[in-house]
């Protein structure tokens, strides 16, 4: 049985103290991803092809256009309000799956000194809802 030095025996280890910790037990134990919600509704008008955007604005955008990114990261712009959006962009999914699915790459400042960036994937459940329906269309400007 190996001895253990008395200057080892009081000392913490990365794992016990916030101050002592590792940049990789960091990264370990802390997700910066977690109040990000993996999937948000926007709402699609099949007649006139527009999304609504609240309180009552229906956008023509076309699929993987900016004005789409944008009306989807408004979407997640309340559960983003403590981390840095660094880039967002759109992955591939079949165009009859109603999904809209975003990459994005995130960054927060975990410790003083020390920033995690983060890629997560994020989508939009794209829901049927009728423009003509709603009191307030108006046409997008």
């Amino acid at each position: 049985m190996q001895k253990i030095p008395e200057a080892f025996k009081n000392s913490q280890t990365c794992m016990c103290g916030i101050a002592n910790m590792c940049v990789s037990c960091l990264r370990s134990r802390v997700d910066i991803s977690e109040a990000i919600p993996k999937q948000v509704s926007v709402h699609f008008c099949r007649q006139c092809e527009r999304y609504l955007q609240p309180p009552g604005t229906w956008l023509q955008c076309a699929l993987e256009s900016r004005e789409l990114l944008a009306l989807c990261l408004k979407k997640l712009k309340a559960s983003m309000a403590k981390v840095r959006l660094i880039d967002a962009g759109f992955l591939w999914t079949e165009p009859h799956s109603k999904r809209i699915m975003m990459k994005l790459s995130i960054q927060k400042e975990v410790t003083s000194m020390v920033c995690f960036p983060q890629c997560l994937s994020s989508g939009c459940c794209v829901v049927s809802s009728c423009a003509a329906r709603s009191l307030t269309h108006r046409p997008a400007v």
